[in-house]
């Protein structure tokens, strides 16, 4: 064995040398300036968490494992829930019509009060010629029917004139006309009298 060379096991059994660690000395001036540096750390962070606090909202848990709730803690918020402007209705195309028709009638019952008209009534209308602006001519009739239609709602108007039957359409809500009176109401069984058409000529006429 060559000569300053030691065996394996020999190695093995010499215990580890760890070098010695250099020691740090400080000051006395520089760790007192390290600890009003740490003190004023705390204080700065202590009072931004704080502030933090304030401001971020409140988890409470409860005891069956539901979700958490979130109450907040700033009152503009639920003021301005409080104060939320409430949504106008979404008017769709197909509903335009409908509430013009319905403003049109709003606007001609207005003007001129309208009865009650059902099928088989007895009225009489007077109706403004229109060649003829100050002459009003009056109609007496049966009803024979009602096509409701909005603004648009027309009657039939049936009625014997030397021996003939003779029928005319109003619309009842058209400036021409200036007034509908009832003269009698008639109880009838069926929305549309068209079977008069057939019938003799005393059932359509009255006195």
């Amino acid at each position: 064995m060559a000569a300053g060379l030691l065996p394996s096991h020999a190695l093995l059994s010499l215990p580890s040398i760890t070098p010695p660690r250099p020691r740090l000395a400080f000051s006395v001036s520089s760790s007192l300036h390290s600890s009003s540096l740490a003190s004023s750390f705390n204080t700065h962070f202590l009072s931004a968490a704080a502030s933090k606090r304030a401001t971020l909202p409140v988890l409470r848990a409860s005891s069956d494992e539901e979700p958490a709730s979130v109450v907040v803690a700033d009152d503009e918020s639920s003021q301005e829930e409080e104060t939320q402007i409430p949504k106008k209705p979404i008017v769709k195309l197909g509903d335009v019509m409908g509430i013009l028709h319905k403003r049109a009638i709003e606007a001609s019952v207005a003007d001129r009060p309208l009865p009650d008209l059902r099928t088989g009534d007895i009225i009489e209308i007077k109706l403004e010629v229109p060649e003829n602006r100050r002459r009003v001519s009056i109609y007496k009739g049966i009803v024979m029917s009602r096509q409701n239609a909005g603004i648009h709602t027309t009657i039939r108007v049936r009625r014997i004139i030397a021996g003939i039957g003779v029928e005319i359409v109003f619309p009842i809500y058209s400036p021409n006309v200036k007034e509908i009176k009832v003269v009698k109401h008639r109880k009838v069984r069926r929305a549309r009298l068209y079977y008069l058409r057939d019938k003799l000529p005393r059932l359509s006429t009255f006195n």
